[in-house]
C-alpha cells in the first residue's frame, strides 16, 4: 500500500502521536483526521499508535465529490480536486484496518451527527478547512469532547489566524506544546 500525502512533516505527526501521554490509563483510545485526502496522515497516526496494546479507534473525515469552497481565508472559492476516485482508493488502501472508520462527510455534518454521542477524543489532526473560522469552529468542538493529556495537531497553522484558535483553546486548558514550519501541537494540560 503506497499512500501519499499533500502536506509535510509527518515525522512530527508520528513523533506527536507516538508519545500521545495518558494520564488516566483509557479503556479506549479514538484518534481522528479532518481532510484524509489520500491516507498518509491517518496511516502515520495508526502506524503510530500500532504496539501500544490500546483499543484504538481512527476516524477520517471528508466529503470529496471536488467540492467548490474557500480554503484559505484570503483566497478566491475555487473547485479542490478531491475526487471521488481518490476516495475509492483510500477506501481500499484501509480495507484491511478495522480500527479506521470513514466518514465520507463534511466536518460540519460529522460534528452536527454526533453532537451528542459521549466520544472522547485523544488526539485530532486538523487538515480539512484551512479558514480560520472554519478550523475554529472544529476546534472547540473537539475541545469540549476532549481529555487531559488530548492533542491537537494543526496543518497549515500559518495559514489561519491559529493565535486567536490557541487562545481560545486555552479556556478548554490546552496549550502550545511545540511548532514546526507547518504544523504545531497543542495539549490538554489541565
Amino acid at each position: 500500500m503506497t499512500i501519499r500525502g499533500d502536506s509535510t512533516e509527518y515525522d512530527l505527526l508520528k513523533k506527536w502521536t507516538e508519545t500521545l501521554p495518558f494520564f488516566v490509563e483509557p479503556k479506549s483510545v479514538i484518534t481522528c483526521e479532518i481532510g484524509v485526502r489520500e491516507g498518509l496522515g491517518s496511516k502515520v497516526i495508526l502506524e503510530a499508535l500500532k504496539g501500544r496494546g490500546l483499543n484504538h479507534k481512527h476516524i477520517g473525515i471528508d466529503p470529496y465529490g471536488n467540492l467548490k469552497y474557500q480554503h484559505y481565508d484570503n483566497s478566491p472559492e475555487y473547485t479542490a480536486d478531491y475526487t471521488d476516485e481518490m476516495r475509492l482508493e483510500m477506501q481500499k488502501d484501509f480495507s484491511n484496518h478495522p480500527e479506521f472508520s470513514f466518514f465520507h462527510m463534511k466536518d460540519t455534518d460529522y460534528m452536527n451527527y454526533f453532537s451528542t454521542q459521549p466520544i472522547i477524543y485523544d488526539l485530532v489532526h486538523f487538515d480539512g478547512p484551512h479558514m480560520t473560522k472554519d478550523v475554529m469552529r472544529e476546534a472547540i468542538w473537539f475541545a469540549d469532547r476532549s481529555r487531559v493529556g488530548s492533542r491537537f495537531i494543526f496543518d497549515d497553522f500559518k495559514k489561519y489566524a491559529m493565535e486567536d484558535i490557541s487562545k481560545a483553546l486555552t479556556h478548554f486548558g490546552f496549550n502550545i506544546m511545540q511548532a514546526g514550519e507547518n504544523k504545531i501541537m497543542l495539549q490538554k494540560l489541565k
